[in-house]
């Protein structure tokens, strides 16, 4: 192996090319540019994608701020803010929404201060097809779901705030607190992923109990399904049909909150465990672990892929207790929020660095129910966020992906980043964009495992 002094004396001399040099310049852990396997993808003016150069030390990917997507959720009317954002391809082409905790009230156009709101705990929203035949990217595009208080007097109370979507049956309001537009915060529901089955909209939703104390403790699983007929604005699209609260009696993890619709007739279910060796560790360790559904219908009966105490891994239809799923990881890899996709003969798996890292990583494996081994960089949050005021954030937290926003191929992230302080997610300039997605856009993501 020659050395960096070998090597600059051989170019210096004219022995070797200047390719050469730009490969010692790399920095350990990196990969240089092969512009003839990875070209440089092809980007139209009207996406507004900013290149976040060197993001990723593989130089074949491409990372991108999306500030097409960044403004269209840069709101001053109705939702102005809200987190847990995931996305489900409908089959008229539209694209559903979820979020969790949101913000509905006014901001200040000029100053983005957010002003008094209400905090409903879910909401959902559905985003219509645009000229080209995909997402559309207008404002009018977002078809905003909500049920609001009012929304005809500027001047009135609670005006264009919002109540929540899907109220958990243990809600402490009373009808007479939710008409006046009073939320639950006790107990309350959080978005997992949605499927389409038999043509209608099943979709996972996780409770919660906070207590008193912001406990923020998963409880039970809700199965809803929703209907599809018509299009929106007509009173049956994406209408509840159907609830049942006790789809799964309690699930400490919340399985589904990603899901994967496979060729072999099963639907996956990937949450993640949080677990401890011991008590006096400090920071527990963070497994992706898996179910699946015996057909595509997420009522037709769920099955756990559990490692037993002799290493051998098998499916069975109870669920896991703790020390179950503690040893049943389907990577060894430390690694929150994760969403599964397939490409070729490969299943990938996204996952955010725990605990809240800014690192995103790429792993992959040969089946959904992995493992998933093999991990790669993939790309970096940045320090700071592109707003007015106050720009450094707490958390960088949920950076969930969403493959029916995809252009051609590329990968879609939204991420949500919380303020240091609650109060800073009000009244002071830029406080409207602490606590809403910034989306970015990841091409030729697949050069990561190409060294």
């Amino acid at each position: 192996m020659r050395t960096i002094r070998e090597t600059i004396t051989l170019f210096v001399f004219g022995i070797m090319p200047m390719a050469t040099v730009a490969q010692v310049e790399l920095m350990p852990g990196e990969v240089a540019r092969d512009e003839a396997k990875w070209p440089e993808p092809q980007i139209k003016e009207e996406w507004n994608l900013q290149l976040m150069k060197h993001n990723c030390p593989n130089h074949n990917v491409f990372v991108y701020k999306d500030k097409l997507y960044d403004d269209l959720f840069t709101r001053t009317l109705g939702w102005n803010g809200g987190d847990g954002v995931e996305t489900t391809l409908l089959p008229d082409g539209n694209v559903f929404w979820s979020f969790n905790d949101s913000f509905y009230g006014v901001v200040d156009e000029g100053t983005r201060a957010r002003r008094s709101c209400s905090f409903p705990r879910n909401s959902i929203m559905v985003q219509t097809v645009g000229e080209d035949g995909l997402p559309g990217t207008k404002p009018e595009n977002l078809i905003w779901l909500a049920d609001y208080v009012q929304t005809d007097n500027p001047n009135a109370d609670r005006y264009y705030q919002a109540r929540t979507h899907l109220r958990h049956p243990n809600g402490e309001k009373s009808d007479a607190e939710i008409k006046r537009g009073d939320i639950d915060q006790q107990w309350l529901y959080w978005a997992g992923d949605a499927t389409i089955y038999d043509g209608k909209m099943q979709m996972l939703w996780g409770g919660v109990y906070n207590g008193t104390q912001n406990l923020m403790q998963n409880k039970n699983q809700a199965l809803v399904t929703y209907s599809l007929e018509g299009k929106p604005g007509d009173p049956n699209y994406l209408k509840i049909i159907d609830i049942d609260h006790n789809h799964v009696a309690i699930d400490p993890v919340m399985y589904g909150s990603q899901l994967w619709e496979d060729g072999d007739g099963h639907t996956y279910l990937y949450s993640c465990n949080q677990w401890k060796e011991n008590p006096d560790q400090l920071l527990a360790f963070s497994h992706p672990v898996v179910a699946r559904t015996k057909t595509h219908d997420l009522n037709s009966g769920t099955e756990y892929y559990i490692k037993d105490t002799n290493g051998d891994w098998h499916w069975q239809d109870t669920y896991p207790t703790d020390e179950e799923r503690n040893r049943s990881g389907i990577s060894p890899h430390s690694i929150s929020t994760v969403w599964v996709f397939k490409k070729g003969d490969w299943y990938y798996m996204t996952g955010q660095g725990y605990v809240f890292g800014k690192d995103m990583y790429l792993l992959r494996s040969k089946n959904p129910w992995g493992p998933f081994d093999e991990k790669e960089h993939l790309w970096i949050f940045p320090n700071v966020l592109d707003k007015k005021g106050t720009r450094t954030y707490q958390n960088l937290y949920m950076p969930h992906l969403h493959m029916a926003l995809s252009r051609q191929g590329e990968l879609v992230f939204s991420t949500n980043t919380d303020a240091k302080d609650w109060g800073d997610n009000f009244n002071s300039t830029g406080s409207a964009d602490f606590y809403r997605p910034y989306f970015i856009r990841v091409y030729n993501w697949e050069a990561v495992f190409d060294k």
